[in-house]
This record gives structure tokens, sequence and C-alpha cells, in this order.
């Protein structure tokens, strides 16, 4: 369903007294964090990139491919953890991309210009 009929399902589900919602509101921020990961990793993949190091390209692919594998395991851990009630969904949802937001910020910071 498009994000526009998803947010009136969850606020019609809400006024009828609907309790857990949470996943619904996953899956709503989930449409916007995915694009904004996309740009934090290839932040990350151009710093990782950039470095030459004594062991050839093979060694930044093996850390850039890690990464990711990384930042996909700990997305799904906070789908799950965001899809239980009584947490806050968005918190949960945004986790991932600020944690590797930082990690791509400080990696961009300390490339050799």
């Amino acid at each position: 369903m498009p994000s526009g009929e998803l947010l009136d399902f969850i606020s019609i589900s809400k006024k009828r007294g609907v309790k857990n919602l949470n996943s619904y509101l996953v899956e709503f921020h989930k449409r916007t964090s995915l694009p904004i990961a996309t740009y934090i990793l290839t932040i990350i993949a151009v710093a990782l990139s950039y470095k030459k190091r004594r062991g050839g390209t093979g060694v930044n692919l093996a850390i850039g491919v890690g990464i990711m594998f990384l930042y996909i395991f700990f997305l799904k851990i906070s789908e799950v953890l965001g899809a239980v009630a009584g947490v806050n969904s968005l918190l949960y949802v945004w986790f991932p991309n600020v944690v590797f937001g930082l990690i791509a910020v400080y990696l961009f910071r300390n490339v050799r210009k």
C-alpha cells in the first residue's frame, strides 16, 4: 500500500483503538530511512575506496562488505525490536542510520587529502 494510504490506515486504526500498530509504523518509518541508508553506505564506500592499503583493494572491499553486512544485521534487529508493543518505532528504525552515519562522518573526515 502506498505511504499515504498506510498513514491513513494507521490514523484510522488509532481512532478505533487498535493497540499494536508498531509493525505498521516500522514499515512507514522504514520507507524513509532506507533511502537515507543508501547515501550513508555510499559515503562509507567512497571513504574506504580512497584509502590505499598494503593488502591491495581486496582489503578495502572486504571491509566494505563487512560493514554492509553489519548494517543489514543491525537493521533487521531494529525492525524486530521496533515492532514490539510499547516502544518508539521511529527510534528503533533510525538507530542503525544514526550509528552508521557517525561511522561515515568519521571515515570521511579521516581520509587522506
